[in-house]
């Protein structure tokens, strides 16, 4: 059985997705300053990600791809459950990759 961290990290993916879905677009559509600030940051934010990722699989870290703004939630998606998959994660790890999702999160 999944560990409860784990269980809330794929909530809160789940959780990030869903707004994602909702504020991607709305960011994409929109121009200014303040638009692109806030999706430079939603994108760094999966950048930490993906690196949790490498780290924890001994990979190198890659630059995660800029796609679209619609496209921003399906890229959280692939990217968290990279970092969320079983495997040898110690409960600091999935403590990190939740802290990495929630802090996405609440950029949305």
């Amino acid at each position: 059985m999944l560990s409860p961290t784990h269980e809330e990290a794929a909530k809160r993916l789940e959780r990030l997705a869903d707004r994602l879905r909702v504020v991607g677009p709305r960011l994409g559509a929109r121009q200014g300053a303040e638009a692109a600030e806030l999706l430079a940051r939603i994108r760094a934010g999966l950048q930490r990600i993906a690196d949790l990722t490498a780290d924890a699989d001994g990979e190198p870290r890659r630059e995660v791809p800029v796609l679209s703004a619609y496209a921003l939630a399906d890229q959280a998606l692939v990217l968290g459950h990279d970092l969320l998959r079983d495997g040898d994660r110690t409960d600091l790890f999935r403590g990190e990759a939740v802290a990495a999702l929630q802090d996405v999160h609440d950029l949305v």
